[in-house]
């Protein structure tokens, strides 16, 4: 049964294998419609400064590379004006309305990454340099649309030689939320630039120094039950007028110069430092020892303009485990205070005995020599100790006259008229 419709099929007229044939084609027109598009379409340009619904880029003439030409790099002498051109795209489904301006650029000091002045920030290099017509400092875009924003630079005559580094941005006159300040709340907005990268013409003096290395340490009492995290603090200082990029590197070494971490920077993603700005970089350690003696070196090394740079610093620290300590001394000590409590209980003179059972029967107690000496110099046994003979004799030895003659007193009654041998009656 089931050959059946397959053999009317074959039987059938040839107007269905037209139909068939006909959409074979129309697929394959669809096919060649969609590759023509994929080869036609322009692929978009690379790293443009946007957040997916408006982007700002450097001006690039038509049949121009938007790849080559990211930032702008410009070059001028003190006293000159430079004129260029920013590229606005709004690629939203709404209208938009932006502010245009300038704004210096800074490094973010936790990290090193870029990052530029707010609108309503002091700025006083090429966000004060660079002017916007009147007229196009304000601009709004329909959905889809871009827009070519003309700016000038005017470099100061007393214009630091060297790099000065930017941005032309456009700012969202829409606030996207709010944030709390205090007692008020204040509207959020966001903003999008280009880089810009500005050299005055003069003598270029690349200098850098590493300072500040310290490290923090989990000296708390987690690091008794096991944690040995550190973190590793130091700062990279650009003291010169042109931009530094240099290469990194971090070593420490514990007693008698093992090697206990080593961290190098990626050579392909320098670190790029701004003229008289300072980044604090911090390398987290995990596996720190909690006993031992640790050596931290910072090394900084790069080339600018022909100049070798090289500075390092370090410092040094003794891991010392005093949670641990104290806890096992307090052990300890507890443990030989409770052995001397236990050993004077199994030897009878533990908290609790008589004291009076456990000496000798001939021996008064304090009580009754204090409360009846005379009784017990009668009652006792007329026997005397070695102790007494001893002082006895020293004290006759000391009341002796120095003459070796020995004299015998012989004790008189009262009123039989003797007399001492010297005369006088007694």
């Amino acid at each position: 049964m089931t050959d059946t419709p397959t053999s009317r099929r074959d039987r059938s007229t040839p107007l269905p294998r037209a139909g068939l044939r006909s959409r074979a084609l129309s697929l394959l027109a669809v096919l060649g419609t969609v590759l023509a598009a994929f080869l036609v379409v322009p692929p978009p340009a690379a790293h443009a400064a946007g957040n997916g619904e408006w982007s700002v880029d450097p001006y690039v003439p038509p049949g121009g590379d938007q790849n080559n030409r990211r930032y702008f790099f410009l070059n001028g002498s003190a006293g000159d004006t430079i004129s260029d051109t920013v590229v606005i795209t709004n690629s939203s489904e709404r209208p938009m309305t932006f502010k245009v301006f300038g704004a210096d650029a800074f490094n973010t000091p936790r990290d090193g990454a870029f990052s530029v002045r707010r609108i309503d920030d002091p700025q006083k290099g090429i966000g004060l340099w660079l002017q916007v017509p009147a007229g196009q400092d304000t601009v709004t875009l329909q959905p889809k649309t871009r827009l070519a924003v003309p700016f000038s630079i005017a470099i100061p005559a007393n214009a630091r030689p060297g790099d000065h580094i930017g941005g032309i941005l456009a700012l969202n006159t829409e606030p996207v939320g709010q944030q709390q300040e205090g007692q008020l709340r204040v509207d959020l907005k966001m903003q999008v630039g280009a880089r810009i990268y500005l050299k005055v013409d003069g003598p270029a003096l690349p200098a850098m120094e590493v300072r500040d290395v310290r490290v923090e340490r989990d000296a708390g009492f987690g690091e008794f039950f096991g944690s040995s995290r550190a973190v590793i603090h130091y700062t990279v200082v650009n003291r010169g007028n042109v931009i530094v990029r240099p290469q990194l590197e971090l070593g420490v070494s514990g007693l008698f110069g093992r090697s206990l971490l080593t961290r190098k920077s990626d050579p392909q993603n320098p670190l790029e430092i701004f003229p008289g700005e300072s980044v604090e970089l911090v390398q987290t350690w995990n596996d720190a020892p909690r006993l031992d003696r640790v050596d931290i070196d910072v090394k900084a090394v790069g080339e600018q303009d022909g100049v070798a740079l090289s500075d390092k610093a370090g410092t040094s620290y003794t891991a010392v485990p005093w949670p641990a300590l104290l806890t096992l001394a307090f052990v300890l000590i507890a443990g030989g205070v409770s052995w001397q409590l236990l050993r004077n209980r199994r030897d009878g003179g533990g908290p609790g005995d008589d004291k009076a059972e456990n000496k000798d029967p001939k021996e008064p107690t304090g009580g009754e020599s204090a409360s009846a000496p005379d009784d017990a110099d009668k009652d006792a046994p007329e026997t005397e100790s070695p102790t007494s003979d001893a002082s006895a004799k020293a004290e006759a030895e000391k009341d002796e006259p120095a003459d070796d003659t020995t004299k015998e007193i012989v004790p008189l009654r009262k009123g039989d008229g003797a007399t001492d041998p010297a005369g006088v009656p007694r």
